[in-house]
């Protein structure tokens, strides 16, 4: 249970440079909110007999998550987050199982994407997808791949939507995060031209009809959280093309880039192929709005 009434950030720790780049941001984003950080490492029990026989000894990778989480409390004080408001733990189970749990008393969930060798495997990118898919709060995802300035320099966040009305909630996700951040908001909705041997190719006309409809179902469902964030400015773009593409692209001048996850978000936006290829690719931490 979260005892305080501060809100709680979750940072999985696993000494990689992803897990140290995921609490960089998890220490930033406390401070701006007022928040407190809990570090967690976990000591993955599938682990204890490893491949080739080799049982790994209890003791030695708890006192290896200590050291990891140390590390971590270090980095989250340099960023300047006071130390009575920096909590760590070392728990047993799955790295995806232990964050999807304790997402419940959590307002935001941070993790690195990928990891390599030794005890950054406890965090490598099937987890992340699995924290993912399940967390019950929204989640930043951080990779390598990431650029190196700190979030908030930019200035521009971007938030990808579909017309659905279900993608209010992914679209009001990404005007909290840019008046978080005091940036300027970038709305798209990429759109899939027809392809394949039995598709029919749109004209030029019908591609510009269809792109400026969904434009205006975009304008419309934006309008009154222009409204509610009135000092958020905002801009919309709607285009044709590959949708890992071009967020990917774009990706390179955010500070964060906002995704709703099924039905709420891109058309196919599941825990699929283009989560994963985001995941992988994009140059900007991920916020996996709930």
């Amino acid at each position: 249970m979260n005892e305080s009434n501060r809100p709680l950030i979750v940072t999985g720790v696993d000494g990689s440079e992803d897990g140290l780049r995921a609490v960089r941001f998890a220490a930033r984003a406390a401070k701006m909110v007022d928040g407190e950080c809990l570090f967690v490492n976990a000591v993955d029990d599938t682990l204890m007999a490893g491949a080739w026989g080799v049982v790994y000894d209890p003791e030695v990778l708890q006192e290896a998550g200590v050291t990891a989480n140390e590390q971590a409390k270090m980095e989250a004080i340099n960023e300047g987050l006071p130390e009575d408001r920096i909590r760590t733990e070392v728990v047993m189970g799955t790295p995806g199982g232990v964050m999807s749990r304790l997402s419940e008393m959590a307002d935001l969930v941070v993790v690195g994407r990928r990891a390599v060798s030794g005890l950054e495997r406890m965090f490598v990118g099937s987890t992340s997808v699995s924290v993912a898919a399940n967390a019950s709060c929204p989640v930043v995802v951080i990779s390598a791949a990431a650029h190196p300035p700190r979030v908030g320099g930019r200035g521009l966040v971007g938030v990808g939507v579909n017309t659905n009305p279900g993608s209010k909630s992914t679209l009001e996700a990404g005007f909290r995060q840019a008046q978080l951040l005091g940036a300027k908001l970038e709305i798209v909705h990429v759109l899939q031209p027809p392809v394949g041997l039995f598709s029919s190719k749109l004209t030029p006309a019908q591609l510009e009809d269809q792109l400026s409809f969904t434009r205006g179902g975009i304008e419309a469902i934006t309008a009154p959280l222009r409204e509610k964030y009135p000092d958020v400015e905002s801009v919309i773009d709607v285009v044709a093309d590959s949708p890992i593409n071009e967020l990917v692209s774009r990706s390179a001048n955010y500070d964060l880039l906002v995704l709703g996850v099924g039905e709420s978000s891109i058309p196919g936006f599941a825990l699929g192929g283009l989560m994963r290829g985001l995941m992988a690719h994009a140059l900007c931490p991920l916020y996996i709005a709930k």
